[in-house]
């Protein structure tokens, strides 16, 4: 270039004034504004526009950092070293700021308005300046002014092109109209004054050339008889297709957009009011043009496990349907993960969540905790309702999936269907309930009680399920019992001791009493949920793919030999026991001084407390005796803390899934996999209320405004009362 490689001059003319700005790669928009700003004093945001012109195009907006992006491109393509930019001021500047009391001059009393004068002597109002009208935000509709030109300006889509450039011009000059024909031949257009009481001339009308195809339009009056009176923000004509449109691109980077933000976005940045009907209707159009139709989703999803089967052959991919061709559930488990998950601990939390698309629909999981207690998702499937018969099948192919000798714990709610899949497709495996869900069943045993006592019950609650020893048990839950009353006495009643408390449980959990991994995957996934079903797989698919690869990155600059979550733990232990006093008995037994006393030995990794053997992990009276023995603390850590074995964890990697190879008739076979059945969402919205778990009884209020028994009080009451 003829400054610089890659570099480009913008002469930014203003007026008689030209100023010169390098542009380069890295330039922004923002900063090519802060530089204007710096040339010209005067000039404030929204008070111009920029545009430049190119061969064959005398005006093209420069309004972003894409138009930015895109002057570069076409510096670069046709080897430019200047650009003409013309820098349009959007108020009139040429006014003299000569301020003159017209009321005086004409005599009248009491008058305050303010005037000035222009150049040719006309008088100016002062008043917009003072109250910030001059100071508009420039929309991104500002150039659907021109949308409409005059007669013989052709449109390349069709009639569906004309439509929305007709949506965009009546939106922008704020204008209602209605058509007098449309058809794919012919679409005109009239003023709605016009078309209720003929008082208005404005009319456009344009039809298909063939063979070109193209609409071109035909008749114009461009002029407006009816008034001011008739704008409007808002159309009836700014359809949910033609919204759908504009906000595609932004559905694409949130694919949790909300038709709220919908009808905020296209009234701060296009000036125009939608209804919520039009925004939701809008958001499942974009939603659909972006990632695909939701019902044809279905049809890619046999090439989607070809595919996934060819670059990920060691994993596991099962789709069954109906004898109809119906689809009715998937399990998808991963290679690199199975082999990862040999080298954690053998914990499963499992647990299912409600998809939120178009057919209902479920989303049963199984995670596992990495050695640095990070999530570490194993496999999933989807399957239309969380029962029996699908946990029943999901443990199946769970089971299968594995291929491992060791004996396995799960953790999870007390779901009748997947305790009973448990028991029978791992009789082996001990099964630990989720205390947070125990919490909340046991809050509704509580009755009338004041809030204080409520967070004292759940309390002792937690005692009891933390109490390492059966003594220490035994004392809270009958503390708990008489606090409680004769309710909670009943429920705790009904709970296997094995299930939830430490000293009785069967197996090894490594101190884990809550499923809220899963809980945490569910919100991971939280976006992916109201995806297509194909697109569901393939975006969980990739997410744990980058988290295997990050991960593996960063855990290659680690220099301890544990993980360095466990390292802060030791930290911690080592503040905890800073003032007790250590006997030593042997080489390996000791009694630590604290209150009160305990014994630890290090040979068989014992502590009276109980906390080492529950946890795997020495606890602090261990701390004080690994110490004082001159033991090495990391010889006494579970291998599955450790960082090479965290390594291993994410040595193997999940196979990219191209689609560039598929085939664009993909679905279109006589063979092809339909929707599911009957699990498609009744009309309406879906209901807000928490669905509560199984053996949950929800407790009933009676409202103080009208004395009904329900769900409903005093602040939410909306039935009539009768006078």
């Amino acid at each position: 270039m003829g400054i610089m490689e890659n570099a480009v001059v913008l002469l930014c003319k203003r007026g008689d004034v030209s100023c010169g700005v390098l542009l380069e790669r890295t330039l922004s928009f923002q900063s090519l504004m802060t530089k204007l700003f710096a040339k010209w004093k005067d000039l404030s945001e929204g008070s111009f526009s920029l545009s430049y012109s190119f061969a064959g195009h005398p005006k093209c907006l420069l309004e972003s950092d894409e138009d930015l992006c895109v002057l570069y491109a076409l510096t670069l393509s046709s080897r430019t070293e200047c650009v003409d930019v013309a820098v349009k001021d959007l108020v009139d500047t040429s006014m003299v700021s000569t301020v003159v009391d017209v009321c005086s001059s004409s005599g009248d009393v009491g008058c305050d308005q303010l005037v000035l004068l222009d150049s040719v002597g006309t008088q100016v109002d002062l008043l917009p300046s003072f109250s910030g009208t001059n100071n508009s935000k420039v929309l991104k509709s500002a150039g659907w002014c021109n949308a409409i030109v005059g007669v013989g300006q052709v449109f390349l889509d069709g009639a569906v092109g004309f439509r929305d450039a007709l949506s965009m011009y009546s939106l922008f000059h704020g204008f209602k109209y209605v058509y007098a024909k449309n058809d794919a031949q012919t679409v005109k257009a009239v003023c709605l004054e016009r078309h209720t009481s003929k008082e208005c001339n404005w009319i456009v009308k344009a039809k298909l050339e063939m063979p070109s195809g193209y609409f071109i339009i035909k008749q114009f009056v461009g002029e407006h008889t009816c008034g001011d009176a008739s704008l409007s923000y808002s159309s009836s004509r700014s359809t949910s297709s033609f919204v759908g449109r504009l906000v595609s691109e932004d559905m694409r980077s949130d694919e949790s957009k909300r038709p709220v933000e919908v009808m905020k976005d296209m009234k701060k940045h296009y000036g125009v009011e939608i209804t919520y009907r039009q925004a939701w209707m809008a958001v499942k159009k974009a939603r659909a043009h972006v990632y695909g139709d939701y019902m044809e989703s279905f049809k890619e999803l046999s090439w989607f496990v070809g595919a996934f089967r060819a670059s990920n052959p060691d994993s596991m991919c099962v789709l069954e349907r109906h004898d109809s061709d119906h689809f009715k559930r998937m399990f998808l488990g991963f290679a690199a993960c199975k082999y990862g998950f040999t080298f954690c601990r053998p914990i499963l939390f499992v647990d299912g969540t409600f998809l939120k698309s178009t057919h209902n629909g479920c989303l049963l999981s199984a995670c596992a905790k990495d050695g640095n207690q990070g999530l570490y998702p194993l496999c999933l499937a989807v399957v239309d309702s969380e029962n029996y018969d699908n946990w029943y099948w999901f443990m199946e192919q769970l089971k299968d999936f594995l291929e491992d000798g060791r004996v396995l714990v799960f953790v999870s709610d007390r779901h009748d269907g997947l305790l009973q899949a448990v028991k029978q497709i791992f009789p082996s495996s001990p099964h630990s309930h989720c205390l947070v869900h125990l919490k909340e069943n046991l809050k509704k045993h509580f009755g009338g009680l004041d809030n204080s006592k409520k967070k004292y019950l759940v309390n002792l609650f937690n005692l009891c399920a933390y109490a390492p020893t059966v003594r220490e048990f035994e004392k809270l839950l009958n503390k708990l019992k008489k606090e409680g009353g004769v309710k909670v006495a009943a429920f705790l009643d009904t709970l296997d001791n094995q299930h939830w408390y430490h000293a009785y449980f069967p197996g090894k959990r490594y101190g884990e009493l809550s499923s809220n991994l899963v809980e945490c995957f569910n919100n991971w996934i939280k976006k992916e949920r109201s995806l297509p079903i194909t697109l569901l797989f393939d975006k969980i698919r990739l997410k744990i793919m980058e988290q295997m690869s990050a991960r593996r990155s960063a855990s290659m600059k680690w220099k301890g030999v544990i993980c360095p979550i466990m390292e802060k733990k030791f930290k911690g232990l080592f503040n905890v026991s800073k003032t007790w006093a250590i006997s030593r008995s042997s080489d390996d037994l000791y009694e630590v001084w604290c209150d009160p006393s305990v014994s630890v030995n290090i040979s068989s990794r014992s502590c009276s407390c109980g906390e080492w053997q529950i946890n795997s992990f020495p606890c602090a009276h261990a701390f004080c005796a690994l110490k004082r023995g001159g033991k090495n603390l990391n010889d006494y850590v579970d291998h599955y803390y450790s960082v090479d074995a965290f390594h291993n964890t994410y040595s193997k990697s999940i196979n990219p899934v191209p689609t560039i190879w598929k085939d664009v008739s993909v679905g279109s076979d006589a063979n092809v996999l339909l929707p599911p059945l009957c699990n498609k969402r009744p009309p309406g919205r879906p209901r807000t209320e928490r669905i509560p778990s199984t053996g949950v009884k929800s407790r009933k209020i009676t409202c103080g405004r009208c004395g009904q028994v329900g769900r409903h009080n005093r602040a939410r009451c909306k039935e009539p009362l009768q006078h």
